[in-house]
């Protein structure tokens, strides 16, 4: 035993040594704020100019995640592998229940992190991930790593952490361990030299993090990052500096001000370095001290401390723990928040993925709760500020942690009525009033400008490739009808398409707000008329007349509407040309209410409104048993009448999310499981063949040059791909130097 101590202490003070080296090296704390104000300033001097900068933080980051995995495996073979069976058993016992207790607390503290968000309205276009496929997560592979190669390889960290525990553990009882172990060792050594490095080049990865951040960001989005940065420097500061020294003070012998003031150097240092790791060496002795005034029995007591502070660091601390408070965030953020039915499930694998670095865990953590991983880049800008912050509360969660194991382990914890319930009520108003007050802050000083609604209902046609006319009443004499089967060359011969349309069908055909018709639909019918090299007429109709008129020449094709066997038996359709996705139109606050077939089957006395559409509305009701279908001519009806007495109404996520834009209490929700693509395609007049050949040619083709997907990207993702209105800089808005 004293050997092994003795390599310890020995390991602490190189651990020191390095630490001291990393204190006094010049410039590389400085360099990062250097880094970041740079960064910030060339965003806003450069604009979109410096968006390239993305991918150079990418790699970066991808760099400091190569060494991550490795090392968290060889580190807990290596730091558990070398403790013997009554260390082991005490830290599993005592040490254990103390960090599962300081672990509850802080995820309390992260649990609050919501109630400071103010109310931001926003909506978003569709997104693709309403369309993909959410596979079930496989918890018995995520934890238990039946192939570890596996696990490793697919970054799966909880089965790592699993494995690698499970072998350290091992260890304890093998003789001759010594040798594998210092190669082990080695490798440790191998990988901070690497990460070593890597750490260096942190200031170019933060400039291009910044730099592409501050260019392509909205004012709105930046005014946002600030909610996490103020709350997270809060909170982080509540912790370090009253709830865990509090606690230590409720629970020990020891005054707040020894907990505090007696490690005030190790606090600043671990600030000022944002590395817990050189602050090591610095703990253990000023835990001894304070310990050594009260243990009967100082060796056993200071060996304690020699025990818990290394091993420690392999577990996730009060700091990681804090990263969970940038998932919900970023759910925030995202306009898709985090349940708090899906609390636990974050919990449990935010944890186990923590025991590695967070650089490796938050990207993990991001795709369990189904929110987009490129968010990942803004918590990195942000950490080059939040990182001082928590690595001082790593360190007073890893002081609490020493004191409170070490008085346990000595018998002198105590827990009496009066100190803990003087801190229960402390704490409790201290976190209240932090938690309102930040909301409160948040919601005077922020100016939520919803302007979605102005995209949408502002979009143009990107180019009028042929004259058009629209009509917004039917004209009096339509053309003569064509012989059957000859409307594909009475359209050319008199060098005119004309088309049936329906208002208010966002975003393939509407109104924008200069009166113009605009959408998916009328500027891919522009590329179909130009083919054609004719002109386009467009005429309003009606969905349930749309057969009538079409066979009567009042036009020769419509509009994209969903197929179903009922027309096709009646009439034709094209080809389609788009498939849709299922989903349903709700309210904000009840989005939670469809998030699965599941939770829809608990809603009682359920009424969904629906278009006229029989063949959809026999599907929904053999999916949903027991609803009540309403017919409901459109989403406008819905949202302005029928919203009151309707739960929802189905219609496919891409008309939905439009409809959101314009309605932002509105949100668009895919069921999980709801799997239901909808067809679109032209409807035709019965007996037109070569109209109807020509269609589906033509279709394939714009398929194959990428024509309707670049439609698809502009109309319904809302992806300006063709914008004219770059975001502001200074070198063009200010100094005018480009155009």
């Amino acid at each position: 035993m004293d050997a092994k101590v003795e390599r310890e202490r020995n390991d602490l003070v190189n651990m020191s040594m390095w630490g001291k080296q990393s204190i006094f090296r010049p410039g590389l704390s400085g360099m990062i704020f250097i880094g970041l104000a740079l960064g910030i300033a060339s965003g806003l001097f450069f604009g979109e100019m410096v968006g390239f900068l993305e991918v150079v933080g990418e790699a970066w980051i991808a760099l400091l995640q190569m060494t991550v995995l490795p090392y968290v495996m060889f580190s807990l073979i290596v730091g558990l592998g070398r403790l013997g069976y009554q260390e082991a058993l005490m830290l599993a016992k005592k040490v254990g229940l103390l960090l599962i207790l300081l672990w509850s607390i802080s995820l309390v503290v992260v649990f609050l992190f919501p109630f400071t968000f103010p109310d931001w309205e926003s909506a978003t276009f569709f997104s693709s991930s309403h369309t993909e496929s959410r596979e079930e997560i496989d918890f018995l592979g995520l934890y238990i790593p039946a192939n570890p190669f596996h696990a490793l390889a697919n970054n799966l960290v909880p089965a790592v952490v699993l494995f690698s525990i499970a072998i350290g553990v091992a260890l304890i009882g093998i003789g001759n361990k010594e040798s594998l172990l210092r190669g082990m060792d080695i490798m440790i050594d191998a990988l901070m030299r690497v990460a070593k490095f890597i750490v260096t080049l942190t200031p170019i990865g933060v400039f291009a993090i910044s730099a592409s951040a501050a260019g392509t960001m909205g004012l709105a989005e930046l005014q946002r990052m600030e909610v996490f940065i103020w709350a997270y420097v809060a909170f982080s500061l509540l912790m370090s500096l009253w709830v865990l020294p509090g606690l230590v003070v409720a629970l020990t012998p020891l005054r707040y001000r020894d907990v505090v003031g007696g490690t005030r150097d190790a606090l600043v240092t671990a600030f000022a370095t944002s590395s817990l790791f050189v602050v090591l060496p610095i703990l253990v002795e000023r835990c001894k001290e304070m310990i050594d005034r009260y243990a009967q029995d100082r060796e056993e007591a200071e060996s304690s401390v020699e025990v818990i502070v290394p091993v420690s660091f392999n577990f996730p601390h009060a700091g990681k723990l804090f990263t969970m408070t940038f998932v919900l965030f970023a759910g925030w953020y995202t306009s898709n928040p985090v349940e708090i039915s899906a609390y636990p499930l974050m919990v449990s694998t935010g944890i186990a993925s923590l025991f590695a670095n967070v650089n490796l865990a938050l990207p993990f953590m991001l795709d369990i709760m189904r929110i987009p991983s490129d968010m990942f880049q803004l918590f990195a800008a942000t950490s080059v500020i939040n990182s001082h912050f928590g690595t001082l509360l790593s360190a007073m969660f890893t002081i609490t942690l020493t004191l409170l194991g070490a008085f346990s382990m000595s018998g002198l914890l105590r827990v009496q009525a009066m100190p803990l319930v003087r801190y229960l009520l402390i704490t409790a108003m201290l976190l209240a009033s932090v938690t309102v007050g930040l909301r409160v802050f948040f919601s005077l000083t922020m100016e939520n400008t919803y302007d979605k609604d102005k995209i949408i209902a502002g979009m143009q046609l990107m180019s009028r490739l042929v004259p058009d006319t629209v009509h917004l009443m039917p004209p009096e004499t339509p053309p003569a009808l064509p012989a059957a089967g000859h409307r594909l060359q009475a359209i050319l011969e008199r060098r005119e398409l004309r088309v049936c349309y329906w208002p208010d069908n966002l975003p393939f055909a509407y109104f924008n707000e200069a009166k113009d018709l605009v959408g998916f639909d009328i500027e891919f019918l522009h590329h179909l008329a130009h083919d054609m090299q004719v002109s386009l007429v467009m005429v309003p109709a009606e969905r349930q007349d749309i057969g009538r008129q079409l066979n009567t020449a009042y036009c020769d094709l419509g509009t994209g509407i969903l197929v179903t066997p009922e027309f096709a038996l009646q009439d034709r359709y094209s080809a389609p040309y788009l498939r849709l996705t299922g989903s349903v139109l709700v309210k904000d606050h009840r989005r939670n209410e469809f998030r699965s077939l599941e939770s829809i089957a608990q809603l009682k006395d359920l009424k969904i409104g629906i278009n006229d559409l029989p063949y959809y509305e026999a599907r929904l009701r053999s999916r949903i048993p027991g609803v009540e279908l309403v017919r409901v001519d459109s989403p406008k009806d819905y949202i302005e009448q029928h919203s009151d007495e309707l739960d929802a109404m189905a219609l496919p996520a891409e008309i939905a999310s439009a409809w959101s834009l314009l309605y932002p209490h509105f949100a668009v929700v895919t069921p999980a499981s709801f799997s239901n693509r909808l067809p679109v395609a032209l409807p035709l007049p019965k007996g037109e063949e070569a109209l109807e050949n020509f269609l589906n040619v033509w279709i394939d083709l714009k398929q194959s040059d990428g024509t309707i997907d670049q439609l698809h990207r502009r109309w319904v993702q809302g992806k300006q791909e063709g914008r004219t209105q770059p975001r502001w800089s200074v070198i063009r808005d200010v100094l005018h130097w480009v155009e």
